[in-house]
């Protein structure tokens, strides 16, 4: 059951992977306690990708189903998710010139996949334009 709401490749489905109303259908047929050890059972990063699959309105209603005590320690573990991502220099964005560097750098690595015959990924329309902002 975990692998089927996790996302593994099930017997059927295009991509391998249960569509968002196959897996809301699988975890109503679950017990609270069978979504209890489902949950037990998931690493954290597991959690996490589950956690950010929900729409809004699921965010909250399991909010909603919360305690006070444990939406403050959600919200703790999640400020601490959050820092350890900051000072991993995961969550820093490309500045708009490091952005059109990598373009360019991209571009001029791949020049020679424009000689080639037939239309590439962007057809015959050539190099990009630079966008400003």
């Amino acid at each position: 059951m975990c692998a089927a709401v996790l996302g593994t490749p099930p017997a059927h489905g295009r991509d391998g992977r249960l569509t968002p109303e196959q897996r809301d259908e699988v975890l109503r047929r679950m017990t609270p306690e069978q979504r209890q050890r489902l949950w037990e059972q998931m690493t954290p990063e597991q959690r996490g990708n589950v956690l950010r699959q929900l729409t809004p309105e699921q965010r909250d209603g399991l909010r909603d189903q919360m305690t006070p005590e444990q939406r403050d320690q959600f919200r703790q573990r999640m400020l601490e998710h959050r820092q350890r991502r900051i000072e991993e220099g995961s969550a820093r964005r490309l500045t708009p010139e490091e952005r059109q560097r990598l373009r360019d750098q991209i571009y001029e690595s791949n020049r020679d996949l424009k000689d080639r015959p037939g239309p590439g990924p962007r057809g015959d329309r050539g190099r990009p334009e630079r966008r400003e902002r």
